[in-house]
């Protein structure tokens, strides 16, 4: 397995700079829809960052790629005052697993880039998607401390538990799926890549 540079780190922190550009500006998008939006917005931010995903897999190409960016994503969100532990446990081993799909070789297929990438995003909305299938009391408890209405918590959960859970997951899998093959389409040309 080949090892990280100093170099890489840098491209990783470039890419996860722009990664977070996207991951904002699908997170104002998806308040029109509502708390639902709020649970599916990794997969709204898996289909804008799909390029960025592919990107990272063809100029760094190691393994802890998606880990490290995945870390610095949480480090941002806990400095916003946004960091919740099961939601950084379920993005890291979410980012951990894409990592063994998808950066064990130099170029991974398309395909692999995409399916690590739906597996990076689910591990976002398992965040909240977990606690309200495991531990739905003290996950609302926490939240409503920290400023949420009851309101916005119950509507929350109403998109996150039970069935509703596993259909959030599936539809955040496709879109980050997805977007890898949308920023494949975008950048093939610039990768002089034909093959999926």
């Amino acid at each position: 397995m080949r090892k990280l540079k100093i170099k890489d780190v840098v491209m990783i922190a470039l890419l996860t700079a722009l990664y977070m550009v996207f991951y904002f500006i699908s997170s104002m998008g998806v308040m029109v829809f509502g708390q639902f939006g709020h649970a599916i917005s990794p997969g709204i931010c898996g289909i804008l960052t799909g390029a960025v995903m592919l990107f990272l897999t063809r100029k760094v190409g190691k393994f802890w790629q998606f880990t490290i960016m995945q870390a610095i994503c949480m480090l941002i969100f806990s400095i916003m005052g946004a960091g919740y532990l099961p939601w950084i446990i379920t993005s890291m081993v979410g980012a951990i697993i894409a990592d063994f799909i998808a950066s064990r070789e130099e170029k991974p297929a398309v395909w692999k880039v995409a399916i690590a990438s739906g597996v990076y995003h689910v591990g976002q909305a398992w965040g909240s998607i977990v606690p309200s299938w495991f531990f739905l009391e003290s996950y609302k408890a926490e939240w409503i401390g920290r400023g949420q209405t009851p309101e916005a918590m119950e509507e929350m959960v109403s998109f996150t538990t039970g069935f509703m859970g596993v259909v959030s997951t599936l539809i955040v899998f496709a879109m980050a799926f997805a977007g890898v093959y949308l920023g494949w389409l975008i950048l093939r040309k610039h990768l002089k890549e034909n093959n999926v």
